[in-house]
């Protein structure tokens, strides 16, 4: 079950469904999500168009998603985010059937997941307002990654020579690229945002104001962004809040090290050295020029990070967890 939108949440949904699919432990999935989504599943997975676009509280659509959810009679039925498991919630007296909701970032108003048997949670910090009695940590997870590439794209080529820094995510205020941008006044370096979204135009004009034409450019959206994260010296997450990033495990796989505002996961995966202040464009930049100055001794401390990536923060360990779950269900 997944709700609408486009971001963490969504890949999570789709990852785990295929990952599922190919356990070939006799598990049959079904998913009920936006229809966007329907080319991204795994052939065997059963794929089931809903509109999660209406209110939460409509009845219509309430009954239209119990319906569809009676359709597929599922042993166990696994909600993720806070608007699907808050309609799902609503409908599981009458479905009677086992449950789990995934929760996939911290959230103030967290009442729908008590509905839930089990819930889910990517990060610890992601449960810090939810006193549930049955709280699972799962972190995401990704391929292990195989093959070489180097980026390919104009913004590489003409970038000036010297250090090549990546920032990653869509061009929305959470992110933090206003902030990254200010930070960047004081930073003697080639930054790469990789992203679009609606702030695009004011991010553009932070880039010229600060007369900063010549150090950031903004690339647009990239189908594949690994070719970037090999190319370059670090990675940069300026967010004001986050779950689990898939970006990060990503990074961290390719041995990328990462400087992150202190939110989310990452003060669960980093060093304390790569971690800085959120909202502060002066403790962002400090943290960089560090990374940036000895970028040896700032890589040293990644060793057992990158080690624990590879080794934990695998999509064949996120399913291997999450079959965990529904095994205690079952």
């Amino acid at each position: 079950m997944a709700g609408y939108g486009e971001g963490g949440l969504e890949k999570h949904v789709v990852e785990l469904a295929n990952g599922l699919m190919r356990h070939k432990n006799g598990i049959q999935v079904s998913v009920i999500a936006d229809p966007m989504y329907g080319a991204r599943f795994a052939q065997g997975v059963t794929f089931m168009p809903f509109a999660f676009s209406s209110s939460r509280r409509n009845p219509i659509a309430l009954f239209r998603l119990w319906r569809t959810i009676r359709r597929t009679r599922p042993d166990i039925v696994h909600a993720h985010g806070n608007k699907a498991a808050s309609m799902v919630g609503r409908l599981l007296p009458l479905l009677k059937v086992r449950s789990a909701a995934t929760l996939h970032s911290r959230k103030k108003n967290v009442r729908m997941f008590h509905a839930f048997e089990r819930v889910i949670a990517v990060s610890q910090v992601s449960t810090v307002n939810l006193a549930h009695p049955a709280v699972r940590i799962v972190y995401n997870g990704v391929a292990l990654p195989g093959g070489h590439a180097t980026a390919s794209d104009e913004a590489w080529h003409h970038a000036p020579l010297g250090k090549r820094v990546i920032a990653v995510g869509r061009l929305v205020p959470v992110k933090g690229f206003d902030v990254l941008i200010e930070a960047w006044r004081t930073i003697d370096a080639f930054l790469l945002i990789l992203g679009e979204g609606f702030e695009r135009p004011r991010l553009e004009q932070l880039i010229v104001s600060n007369g900063l034409s010549d150090r950031v450019r903004l690339a647009g959206h990239q189908c594949d962004v690994l070719p970037y994260m090999r190319s370059a010296d670090l990675m940069v997450i300026s967010s004001r809040y986050e779950g689990c990033p898939y970006v990060l495990i990503e990074a961290l796989q390719h041995d990328l090290p990462v400087v992150s505002t202190r939110v989310g996961v990452m003060p669960e995966l980093l060093p304390a050295q790569a971690l800085c202040d959120v909202e502060d464009p002066r403790s962002l930049a400090g943290t960089i020029k560090s990374a940036l100055k000895d970028p040896g001794a700032f890589r040293a401390q990644f060793h057992a990070v990158f080690s624990h990536a590879r080794t934990h923060l695998t999509l064949d360990s996120m399913v291997e967890n999450t079959l965990s779950v529904y095994q205690e269900l079952i």
